[in-house]
């Protein structure tokens, strides 16, 4: 196949399908330098500009932004209030009326990300020699949930050759089965790790509860809580939870990213930059690629993220409302990316575009059978440039998609629906828990027994010939279980002819599942259970890792049946 980043499929019967402009070579936009003071590394944002205090435990390694820039889309920046002087007043003055709520920011500052990121890399990499005077770093763990882990997984797989040269192994866990949690936590090197955890909210359950199951393992092996605190940084926007509990522990660094930039958008900015610029590598061949495509985008009337726009439209309104995402091994992350993108950003109100990401042999044996309501993408043999301007030509067409949808492509509400019913579900398992036994009946038992849930003869009745299917698998993450969900989808493909994605929980819950609940009614959910026979504490919770897993299937599972999609257990 030919190397491209949208490549058509190569059929015997040619499909319609998105071909991509040629990218011109354009200059790149000159990028202010941060001012650092002494002893001090500047953290530089898309929107602003922070400093990290050097690591003097307990005090907290705070970052405070200055005054940014007056772009329409920054936000208003914070100017402290002077200490109240003593009054003599003996009777109390009236109250002012209340100033109205300040609006968030639109989140819009991502079209600008790589133009601001030469500046945020070369202050973390300032950070980096901070911390490397003090450890090595040789193993990083990044705790983060749907954009804050998809952007940095193609990042990763990008510049793999380059963290081998270094001697560190970056992994992102975003996952809390517990199987999973403790095999790396057993492995992890807390000498010389650095434990990043990102999460855009800074209430994100998954990463704060991880967070701190890391923090106490760390403080066990190195001694101290102040020990293990040189080896965590939170990477979130300023004011949030995480940023409070990272100010409270004295943690190495906080990390304030832009308001203005929704999660799924903010793979350019330091959800997707910190973990490989603080493992020693330097993604300056993509980032030089997508300033170029933001030059497109923005300032150029030949903006090639409007073709792409266009094309699927067109097919869109044509019948074809999924879409295939074929792609090689070292192409996967980004398809996943991908995915994640166009789900949330434009699953929503019963419209949308499906996005099935599948390896290039499932998808060509899919694309020649000719289905009228199917067009499609492949990436092969991406390279830095590739995934550089594909990244940006992916973020603005999917907002222009939005736009002929009439769609908000920065909100997920369906996903703010789940995140309701896990908080039930964990208070309903906790309050079940018999003298700390977190193994007996709980909410998922109940939910799991619902007649809703067809049993697998159910299936052939349920799938009709514009459905796809979703295996949504609730197991342990390793490579051994991700080769057999392939096969059982291909097995599928070959029964049933309809193409089949695989949704692995709770990941999927901050990716695909805003479609799966607000999109087009065409899914058909198979579940695939296998419950941990292992369990461990949280610090700080009422509830074990165990309980948090199930009830966040157990949330999604409540959350689809009230809305009426099928579901097969098998």
């Amino acid at each position: 196949m030919t190397a491209g980043s949208t490549n058509h499929l190569q059929l015997q019967m040619p499909l319609p399908g998105i071909q991509p402009p040629a990218a011109a070579a354009v200059p790149q936009a000159p990028i202010q330098q941060a001012v650092t003071a002494p002893q001090q590394a500047a953290i530089a944002s898309t929107q602003q500009q922070a400093a990290v205090q050097p690591h003097t435990p307990p005090v907290p390694q705070t970052v405070a932004p200055p005054t940014p820039a007056p772009p329409a889309t920054q936000p208003t920046a914070r100017v402290p209030k002077a200490p109240a002087a003593p009054t003599q007043q003996q009777t109390a003055a009236p109250t002012p009326p209340k100033e109205p709520a300040e609006p968030p920011p639109p989140l819009t500052g991502w079209r600008r990300s790589a133009s601001n990121a030469p500046t945020l890399i070369k202050n973390l990499q300032r950070l980096r020699s901070e911390i490397c005077y003090e450890y090595p770093i040789r193993d990083i763990v990044v705790l983060g949930m749907g954009g804050s882990a998809l952007g940095v997984r193609v990042l990763a797989d990008l510049y793999s050759h380059e963290l081998l040269q270094q001697g560190v192994r970056l992994r992102v866990v975003d996952t809390t089965e517990p199987v999973t949690i403790q095999a790396i936590l057993r492995d992890f090197n807390v000498r010389q790790g650095l434990v990043i955890v990102s999460s855009k909210s800074g209430g994100t359950i998954e990463p704060l509860c991880l967070g701190q199951i890391f923090f106490q393992h760390l403080s066990s092996n190195l001694g101290s809580p102040a020990a293990a605190a040189a080896h965590f940084i939170a990477v979130s926007d300023e004011g949030t939870p995480l940023s409070a509990l990272a100010q409270s522990q004295a943690w190495r660094g906080i990390i304030n990213t832009p308001k203005n930039v929704g999660g799924r958008f903010s793979v350019l900015t330091a959800f997707g930059l910190v973990p490989l610029v603080l493992a020693g590598v330097n993604p300056e061949e993509v980032i030089a690629a997508a300033q170029n495509m933001e030059f497109m985008c923005i300032e150029s009337e030949l903006n090639p993220a409007d073709k792409l726009a266009d094309s699927i439209y067109q097919n869109l309104m044509d019948g074809r409302n999924k879409l295939i995402i074929g792609h090689d091994p070292q192409s996967k992350s980004f398809a996943r990316w991908l995915e994640q993108l166009i789900a949330e950003s434009l699953g929503k109100e019963g419209k949308g575009i499906i996005p099935l990401p599948m390896p290039t042999r499932r998808a060509n044996k899919l694309l020649a059978l000719g289905h009228s309501d199917i067009q499609n993408v492949a990436f092969a043999n991406l390279s830095r440039r590739d995934v550089g301007e594909d990244l940006l030509r992916w973020m603005f067409a999917t907002e222009k998609l939005a736009e002929y949808l009439e769609l908000d492509p920065f909100d997920q509400p369906n996903v703010e629906a789940v995140k309701r019913a896990t908080h039930s579900a964990i208070q309903g398992n906790a309050a079940h828990s018999r003298g700390g036994d977190t193994f007996g009946q709980d909410r998922l038992h109940r939910v799991l027994a619902d007649t809703r849930i067809a049993p697998p003869t159910q299936l052939p009745l349920l799938i009709g010939p514009d459905n796809f299917i979703v295996l949504m698998s609730w197991a342990p993450a390793n490579a051994q279980h991700a080769a057999s969900l392939e096969d059982l989808a291909e097995s599928f493909e070959d029964r049933y002819h309809r193409p089949v994605v695989i949704a692995e929980g709770p990941h999927y819950l901050h990716a695909s599942g805003q479609l799966y609940k607000g999109g087009p009614s065409l899914g058909v959910y198979l579940l695939l259970t296998k419950d941990t026979p292992i369990d461990m504490p949280i610090p700080r919770a009422h509830y074990s890792l165990r309980q948090l897993y199930r009830a966040a299937l157990s949330g999604d599972l409540e959350v689809m049946l009230s809305l009426g999609k099928p579901m097969v257990r098998l």
